[in-house]
């Protein structure tokens, strides 16, 4: 009698912990964005709402196995936090670079030249201009406001000629920023003919830059990889936060169109998240994860895109 007794108390235990639908189901041992690097972490500090520090991402990173991060600022330099980021939270591998915006003298060779030189090395990303873009302020303030161009008419210009030379050189990675599609494609094609190896179309298909798919297939053809971002999977007319229902929604559907256009080894999925209000970076990734398995991506693609593809963008080993 007694021994059914507990089997009955354990058969309800068990029953009652299999039930609760309306709860998260339980951690998993293995997070599923264990090894991936995260190409685009917004933290602070910073002069937009961040929901975390460099110091805080890293740490929850780690937590979760991720290999590694990579800080990206809009107006300041992030070669210098990751430095220090490493020795203060050891065990993740973290990155910075700089963005091409007025802060740091727009479409600036010097500004690259001390960039990469920082103490530490963990300078590797040279990204275009992003909100002060023409593409940006045209698509997002007024049609006649005019911003920083890296390309008019196709045509890359001399300093950005310069600057390509420089990520050439010192096997940088070529981050497009928010500048025109039709920038996008002259600048790949340019850095290539240049020797330039790794090239990224950042969140390339949102309005901005607001690659088609054909165009993003010719970057593609050129050795370009396209980023998809969870932030994007957020956005929209019925976005949760007023910003972000300026950006167009790119969600789980089309990054499983996508590799089917040109496949996953031209794809790299991102978070860009860590603005106020918003999830943690972490939790998007597991988040895109298991959105795009449900639109039928294998375990091996995801793998080529969170993890081998950022991998050898940044120049490491598999």
């Amino acid at each position: 009698m007694k021994k059914t007794l507990l089997f009955a108390a354990g058969l309800f235990a068990s029953t009652q912990a299999f039930s609760q639908a309306a709860f998260p189901p339980p951690p998993p041992k293995v997070s599923p964005a264990a090894g991936v690097i995260d190409m685009h972490v917004h933290s602070h500090p910073d002069v937009f709402g961040r929901n975390m520090d460099d110091f805080d991402i890293a740490q929850m990173a780690k937590a979760r196995g991720m290999r590694g991060i990579l800080l990206k600022n809009h107006v300041s330099t992030t070669a210098d936090r990751a430095a220090m980021v490493m020795k203060i939270v050891p065990g993740i591998e973290v990155w910075g670079g700089i963005v091409l915006n007025n802060a740091v003298g727009g479409i600036n060779p010097n500004a690259v030249e001390w960039m990469h030189r920082m103490y530490g090395g963990r300078g590797k990303v040279v990204w275009l201009p992003t909100f002060e873009s023409d593409k940006h302020v045209k698509t997002l303030v007024s049609k006649d406001a005019k911003g920083l161009v890296v390309a008019p008419n196709g045509v890359v210009t001399p300093e950005m000629e310069a600057i390509l030379k420089i990520i050439a050189r010192e096997n940088l990675l070529l981050a497009t920023g928010h500048v025109h599609p039709e920038e996008v494609i002259a600048v790949t094609k340019r850095a290539r003919e240049l020797g330039v190896k790794n090239i990224i179309v950042t969140h390339g298909l949102t309005n901005i830059p607001g690659l088609t798919m054909e165009q993003a297939k010719q970057v593609a053809q050129m050795g370009a990889m396209i980023e998809v971002c969870f932030l994007q999977f957020l956005t929209g007319s019925n976005a949760s936060q007023a910003w972000m229902t300026h950006w167009t929604n790119i969600g789980a559907k089309h990054v499983a169109q996508a590799v089917k256009e040109f496949g996953a080894g031209s794809l790299v999925l991102s978070s860009d998240l860590g603005q106020t209000g918003n999830m943690t970076h972490p939790d998007g990734l597991e988040t895109m994860i298991a959105a795009v398995k449900r639109e039928g991506v294998s375990d091996a693609d995801v793998d080529l895109m969170m993890r081998k593809n950022p991998a050898k963008l940044l120049g490491l080993a598999n």
